[in-house]
């Protein structure tokens, strides 16, 4: 979230929801065993590097854009919440 709020300078609030918070915010759009699939597969990947691929390279013959590159080349479509 640093990422989005300093493309357009300003802080933007995160929350976390606790697991009961988001089961209740779900309930009713998904299947509960689908809820709780993520829950544990979201948990089990506190503490450790996203796993990332050449996948993107190997397609467009380049290097990916970063996170903050491609923040900064959306910038105007975060304008309106700054």
């Amino acid at each position: 979230m640093d990422i989005l709020g300093d493309v357009p300078g300003r802080r933007i609030a995160f929350e976390e929801l606790s697991p009961d918070e988001f089961r209740h915010q779900w309930e009713g759009t998904a299947p509960r065993p689908a809820v709780d699939m993520l829950l544990a597969a979201w948990n089990a990947a506190v503490g450790h590097p996203a796993y990332t691929t050449s996948t993107v390279a190997d397609i467009l013959g380049t290097a990916p854009r970063t996170f903050r590159q491609w923040a900064t080349d959306h910038s105007t479509a975060f304008a309106r919440y700054a």
